[in-house]
């Protein structure tokens, strides 16, 4: 639905998508628990080969174990202090963003406190991906310094918010509307694939993108194939 004006502008709220994440949480549990389990069977594995004997194992263990369990604890005891400090819910309204946390605190990201970019800056709100292989995060200015804007929020501690793109959406149009002085760049259309004119999701640009990319990856492991049949007689698939 295409909103036209500030009236109409509702409020939505993130949504659990509850499959993924459990998903997510098998896969965080079963990498994290792998990580501790070897931690604590790597030494037995040297008495079970015979590279140490029982006398050299206890005497690596009495300094070993206390140190790994020392750790452990500091582990799970960081993992309980930031729980406070999950995102629960997320809420897009005529006013901005709104993060509710599992302590109970609401931190905002009202459109009144998003700024004109810095000198020779064109655009006010971009977006960029800031770690190579990372996620491409909407940013902002605010009091003078850039600032990504997250839209979701913690499968850990919380849920996967399914809606997350049309929270991201939402809220770029909120800024449309609500802050009309901000220039928007072009790419962050195209980036979250977003209609311009609808700001609903495009799912045909997303698809289209999607099929280019797996495309993409047949030919370069087809080229590696071909290349490896040819120089050392045997192909990498065939």
């Amino acid at each position: 639905m295409r909103i036209t004006n500030k009236d109409s502008f509702p409020e939505i709220r993130s949504e659990p998508a509850w499959l993924r994440t459990w998903m997510i949480r098998l896969v965080f549990v079963g990498i994290f628990g792998l990580l501790i389990g070897l931690f604590y069977v790597t030494p037995l594995l040297f008495y079970v080969d015979g590279t140490l004997d029982a006398e050299e194992i206890i005497r690596f263990g009495i300094f070993y174990y206390p140190i790994l369990a020392w750790i452990s604890f500091l582990t799970i005891r960081y993992f309980k202090r930031i729980r406070g400090n999950a995102v629960r819910h997320i809420t897009v309204n005529r006013e901005g963003i709104f993060y509710e946390k599992l302590n109970g605190e609401v931190e905002s990201l009202r459109y009144s406190q998003l700024e004109r970019s810095n000198a020779g800056v064109v655009v006010d709100v971009f977006s960029e991906t800031l770690y190579q292989y990372g996620p491409t995060e909407l940013r902002v200015f605010v009091n003078r310094k850039e600032q990504s804007v997250l839209f979701g929020t913690d499968a850990g501690y919380s849920y996967y918010s399914g809606n997350s793109r049309a929270l991201r959406s939402h809220f770029i149009q909120g800024i449309k509307l609500f802050r009309p002085d901000l220039r928007i760049a072009q790419w962050v259309y195209s980036n979250f694939y977003i209609n311009p004119e609808t700001y609903e999701f495009d799912k045909k640009a997303y698809r289209e993108t999607i099929v280019v990319v797996v495309v993409f990856i047949i030919l370069v492991f087809l080229g590696i194939d071909w290349y490896m049949r040819h120089r050392f007689g045997q192909g990498l698939f065939f």
